[in-house]
Formats: structure tokens, sequence, C-alpha cells
């Protein structure tokens, strides 16, 4: 009598990595939304708390990198930020970095912004979810 060999398990396959379609926003907290434009990110805003008021800034073109478990993105640049008390715009260093969800339903990272009026907002964390 001979003994079959035993199957190998069988490993659960994940999903392909989606890139975010063209075309698509996400709105996450802090007010943030983030457009896509084929592989990059046209445009992503956000507000952060500045002192005693609240700034807003964006940056654009941002390009996206695929990895094993969703495409990424990061950038350090300088932007403009707004107050919400009508303090004068300013420049400042506003860095952000985020990964898409394998199926690009979620986005999630952190941002830091630097000015003079506010200071150092410290590492942020937000997340995203894709507009239907």
């Amino acid at each position: 009598m001979t003994l079959a060999p035993a199957a190998a398990p069988v490993a659960a396959s994940k999903p392909k990595v989606k890139a975010p379609k063209s075309g698509s926003e996400y709105d996450g907290n802090h007010k943030l939304v983030l457009y896509i434009s084929g592989k990059s990110i046209e445009l992503v805003a956000f507000n952060f708390r500045c002192s005693d008021t609240t700034g807003r800034t964006s940056l654009n073109d941002i390009k996206l990198s695929k990895t094993k478990k969703g495409y990424k993105f990061g950038i350090k640049a300088h932007g403009i930020i707004s107050f919400a008390n009508g303090t004068p715009d300013e420049n400042g260093a506003v860095n952000i970095s985020g990964r898409f969800g394998r199926r690009a339903k979620t986005v999630a990272g952190h941002f830091r912004v630097k000015s003079p009026s506010c200071g150092d907002t410290g590492v942020v964390d937000w997340k995203a979810t894709l507009k239907h």
C-alpha cells in the first residue's frame, strides 16, 4: 500500500494591488480632499490646528509609486498657508505621505506643517475614503 503525499497547504492569495482611478476623489478627516489624475495626485488640501485658529494648505502633482501593499506617495515641499481668522497668508514647509489600500478604496498617512505663525504641528495622522 502506497501513501499519497500530503497536499501542500494553499496560501490565501491576496488581492492584486489596484491603482487609484484617474478622476477619483477621496475625502477624509482634517477636511482633507485628494484628487487623482493619471498616476499622480493632482491636488491634496487639508486643515490643521494653528494656535487659536485653523490653517489650510494644499500641494499638487505628487507622483504615486506601486508597492506590494498599495500605491504610496510622499513629498516635502513649501506651500501657501491660509488662516481662518484672516491672518495674512504665509509660506510654510509641508510634508505629507500616505499609502492607498490594496483596492484603492482608502488612503491613510501623516502630514506635518511648519510655518512662522504656527510653528510645528508635529506629525499628524490622517485617513480618507473614496467618494462615490
